[in-house]
């Protein structure tokens, strides 16, 4: 036998060296190298963020540069902001003051023009007058009768007086002219101290001393232009009247008449008389017409005393009257000035200095009785020569007055009852530009004030709640122009085809309101509401429909018969056919179109309401009279309006009327009398009041024949009201 194999020897024991210590799993090359890369990221993205910072610091600062450029760039577009006391901004009277030195500097330039020319006329007239008069003065002297005169001689003889008369007439033009020119003189002296600078620490009291100085001036200069006007003219004329009688004793003193100096005398006197007839002429027509180019300053007098002759006299006056800048009546003053000015300039530079401070508060507050004034004052502000940012200005005022408005409602109702600023407004303000203003203005009037929470909504939420506005159960005041507006800005926006926009301004309010309020409105008068009403109701044409129906059960006193014929043709609007819930009594609209028919929409509501009444329980109409008296009203082929217009029905609807009348009557039982306490009549009963407007029976149409039918079915005998008939709906076939 074989020995067994020897098994393997064991590898020797591995000494332990118990003095090591135990090795680091991570301290390896691999991991060390992967802190350094992490390392360098971390170094990285500390980079990155500060060039991100940079980048972000950078972008801060182009985006802030962007804001101001494009702020600059719109600026000119959009308004100034509203001063919060623009009687005391310093801004406004800054350039106040320099549109009261422009327009003063004007007239005073205008008025030393006309002085000056006085004087260079005066001083070529004095020349000329000398001329003549020196002969004339030698003529009255004494002729010397020798050397050997003395003093002991007697004086001279009289000239005679046609001598003397001459010498007057050229003495007095003479002192007239140097009058005139002394006047001159001091008109130019006057003049140059109006344009010089008033005494006052601020432009506010500058411009009200220079308003002032105005004032004063002007019953002074006026005047005095007017003097030397006419006393030029009476220099000449005196100096023309002493040639004229000069030339006449010339030709008279010869023995014989002199034709030649006659014939000289007869043409100076025509061509004087013609002048004076001129400037009577057209004194006279500058009299008669207010708009005459030759008005002067002769004819304003005229003017001036027949209207005081209209006018009674106004005695109370006080002797001196100060300048006034404080206090109530100062502030009115300060206000009327400014309005003034500023509708009186010409630099429109200027009026980017003052726009801000035009405000219809203020108007409110100091204006009272001078809308003429901030009429003047508006139209200046939005003439074409002036800024963008200026109109803008003025058009955002109506906004600024309405806030105002609402925070002081008693104050800005008690004085819109006494002027004219609404009217102001409404002649510059379309309504359709600013909704929400215009409803707090409209809610100052009287049963209005529900309108105030309106004008503070975004502008399409006013909207929205103003086409809601007549869906209430209580007395209103005036606002139809502000209803219609609404009504004519979304049938603008549907015609357009903006639905979108109508659909964001529905969306605040319920669509049934929106039909209430227009079945209470007054007739609108405008031509075609058809636009908007399909809008409003194409995707609630049911709900609308049920809701038209409950109103017109108990309809209020304010419902308007012709707006909700308008609904109803929206309603029933052949585009998208209605069909009509067979289970409901629809017996209010068929008694409203019986009685209150309307051409636009008579074909499409009797179409359809003949469809509902073939198919229809007819036991479930509660006023079968109006039933009645619609089916006559479709089968009438003579049925006209009041002007003798026919009404249009259809040949389906006239059919579909025809059978339901011809199939009622011959199944009428009479049952025994009602109760009196029960008196309302039943169609049986209506049809039995008038057989004669029942035709002979034709063949029912098929659809009639089905519907009737599918009533018999539910009961042999159905009893319509508490009335004295009963109809029996048996042999059909």
């Amino acid at each position: 036998m074989s020995s067994p194999p020897a098994s393997p020897a064991p590898p020797p024991p591995v000494a332990a060296d118990t003095q090591d210590a135990p090795r680091d799993p991570f301290d390896t090359p691999l991991f060390h190298r992967l802190l350094g890369l992490i390392e360098k990221q971390n170094e990285t993205i500390e980079e990155q963020k500060a060039t991100m910072d940079e980048q972000k610091k950078t972008l801060k600062e182009h985006g802030t540069k962007l804001d101001a450029l494009v702020k600059d760039a719109q600026k000119d577009d959009q308004p100034y902001d509203d001063e919060a006391q623009p009687l005391r901004s310093e801004q406004l009277w800054s350039g106040v003051y320099e549109i009261a030195s422009a327009k003063m500097k004007e007239e005073a330039e205008e008025w030393k023009g006309l002085m000056d020319v006085s004087l260079v006329f005066i001083a070529i007239f004095l020349a000329v007058l000398t001329a003549f008069l020196v002969p004339a003065a030698q003529a009255l002297s004494p002729t010397p009768n020798g050397a050997g005169s003395n003093s002991t001689s007697p004086p001279p003889p009289l000239p005679p007086k046609s001598d003397q008369n001459v010498c007057a007439f050229y003495y007095l033009s003479l002192i007239m002219a140097m009058c005139n020119a002394v006047l001159c003189v001091l008109g130019r002296q006057w003049v140059g101290k109006m344009l010089s600078r008033p005494v006052g620490k601020t432009h506010k009291e500058r411009t009200m001393r220079h308003e002032a100085r105005k004032n004063l001036a002007y019953g002074w200069i006026k005047p005095l232009v007017a003097v030397l006007y006419w006393s030029l003219l009476l220099s000449i004329g005196l100096f023309i009247a002493g040639l004229l009688y000069q030339l006449r004793n010339l030709s008279t003193s010869f023995d014989q008449t002199a034709p030649i100096l006659e014939t000289t005398w007869g043409i100076g006197i025509l061509l004087a008389a013609l002048i004076v007839a001129t400037v009577a002429a057209t004194t006279i027509h500058a009299i008669r017409f207010e708009s005459s180019p030759f008005e002067g300053n002769l004819s304003k007098f005229v003017v001036r005393i027949l209207q005081r002759l209209e006018e009674r006299w106004e005695w109370i006056k006080k002797w001196r009257v100060s300048v006034h800048s404080e206090g109530l009546e100062g502030v009115e003053a300060l206000f009327k000035t400014s309005m003034e000015l500023i509708a009186e300039a010409n630099d429109p530079k200027l009026l980017d200095r003052v726009a801000p401070s035009f405000s219809y508060d203020a108007w409110l507050l100091f204006g009272e009785g001078s809308i003429e004034v901030l009429a003047r004052a508006y139209d200046r502000l939005m003439a074409s020569d002036t800024s963008t940012r200026v109109r803008e200005t003025v058009k955002a005022q109506i906004s600024r007055f309405a806030k105002k408005c609402r925070e002081y409602p008693g104050w800005a109702q008690s004085r819109l009852k006494v002027n004219d600023l609404r009217d102001f407004l409404h002649d510059r303000y379309p309504i359709s530009s600013n909704f929400p203003a215009w409803a707090t203005i409209f809610s100052l009037q009287e049963n209005n004030e529900d309108l105030r929470k309106i004008g503070a909504l975004p502008a399409d939420e006013c909207v929205a709640e103003l086409l809601c506005t007549y869906d209430q159960d209580r007395q209103l005041g005036d606002r139809f122009k502000i209803f219609k507006e609404a009504v004519i800005r979304c049938n603008s926006l549907v015609r357009d085809g903006n639905e979108n926009d109508v659909m964001q301004i529905l969306s605040h309010v319920d669509r049934l309101s929106v039909v209430g309020s227009f079945m209470r409105v007054p007739d609108l008068c405008f031509y075609s509401p058809d636009d908007f009403l399909r809008f409003l109701v194409r995707d609630r044409r049911t709900d609308i429909l049920l809701h038209v129906n409950e109103f017109l059960k108990d309809p209020p006193s304010n419902v308007s018969h012709q707006n909700v014929s308008y609904i109803l043709n929206a309603l029933f609007s052949p585009a998208f056919p209605l069909p009509l819930p067979l289970g409901i009594d629809f017996s209010p609209i068929i008694a409203f179109v019986s009685h209150r028919p309307h051409w636009s929409s008579w074909d499409r509501v009797s179409d359809s309401l003949t469809l509902y009444l073939s198919q229809c329980d007819l036991t479930i109409l509660s006023d079968s009279t109006s039933v009645l008296r619609f089916l006559q009203l479709c089968v009438d082929t003579e049925f006209r309006d009041e002007d003798g217009d026919l009404y249009e029905t259809t040949d389906e609807a006239r059919t579909r009327a025809r059978d339901i009348l011809n199939i009622c009557l011959p199944n009428l039982t009479q049952l025994p009398p009602s109760c009196p306490s029960s008196p309302s009549p039943s169609l049986a009963c209506a049809l039995l009041d008038s057989p004669s407007l029942i035709e002979e029976p034709s063949e029912p149409s098929r659809a009639v024949v089905e519907s009737l039918m599918a009533q018999r079915t539910q009961a042999t005998s159905r009893r319509f009201s508490t009335s004295s008939v009963h109809i029996e709906m048996t042999t059909l076939a």
